[in-house]
């Protein structure tokens, strides 16, 4: 008797063991649907400079131009693969405007500005590399629009990310003082991923790994601004 009572309590916790596995199953299935679910939303990425205006150059000659590209590439193919819309002011490495037009940097930012503007996206995030007359200057940072308080809080969003992953990222964010936040109607900042002017930076930089990494951080930072649970 005492036996076959053990034997059923022995049935018993077994199927409550299932249940509870099986529980956690969908629960853990549930929350990996809703942090890769498509959002209704969409993003402009601008790969800073471009055709005759390579931006900044590195101490090996890298241009920056060629490297906001190549990291613009990657975000893109970070937020689509979540379902976010992308929309890029630059899907190769020329400007938005003729070489030779005589008024070439306004021509090319008025462009990246209409471009933003009638995209119907919500989010902006441009990205650039920096410099700087000192060697020692290193770490990405995040600038957001003066007296924007979303630009602020998505600029933080962002720097939260590149904290985590990079030692040297900039606590602060910044108000930035540019024409493609000041002349555009969505949230926007401006990311400068680090240094040319810092060869041991520079030789990051160019790197695929590194690469992958810093917009993996910016990509984060944007599923966190818009509340979306983050892998």
């Amino acid at each position: 008797m005492v036996g076959a009572i053990k034997k059923r309590m022995f049935v018993l916790f077994a199927i409550f063991l299932c249940i509870v596995f099986c529980f956690g199953f969908l629960v853990s299935k549930s929350v990996t649907a809703q942090t890769v679910a498509p959002l209704n939303i969409k993003v402009v990425i601008d790969a800073g400079h471009g055709g005759a205006d390579g931006g900044s150059v590195g101490v090996s000659g890298v241009t920056e131009s060629t490297l906001n590209l190549a990291y613009a590439q990657k975000l893109t193919e970070y937020l689509e693969s979540v379902g976010i819309q992308v929309e890029n002011t630059r899907l190769t490495d020329s400007a938005l405007c003729a070489d030779d037009d005589p008024d070439f940097k306004q021509s090319d930012m008025k462009k990246r500005a209409e471009i933003i503007n009638s995209s119907n996206a919500q989010l902006l995030v441009s990205i650039h590399m920096n410099k700087f007359t000192s060697q020692e200057s290193n770490g990405a940072q995040v600038f957001f629009k003066q007296d924007n308080a979303d630009s602020q809080q998505f600029a933080t969003a962002i720097k939260d990310m590149l904290c985590v992953n990079f030692s040297n990222a900039r606590e602060l964010v910044l108000k930035g003082d540019y024409y493609i936040l000041n002349c555009t109607n969505i949230t926007g900042v401006i990311v400068e991923c680090g240094f040319l002017s810092n060869p041991t930076e520079e030789q990051l930089l160019v790197q695929q790994d590194y690469k992958n990494k810093m917009c993996y951080s910016i990509f984060c930072g944007i599923l966190n601004y818009l509340g979306v649970v983050r892998y």
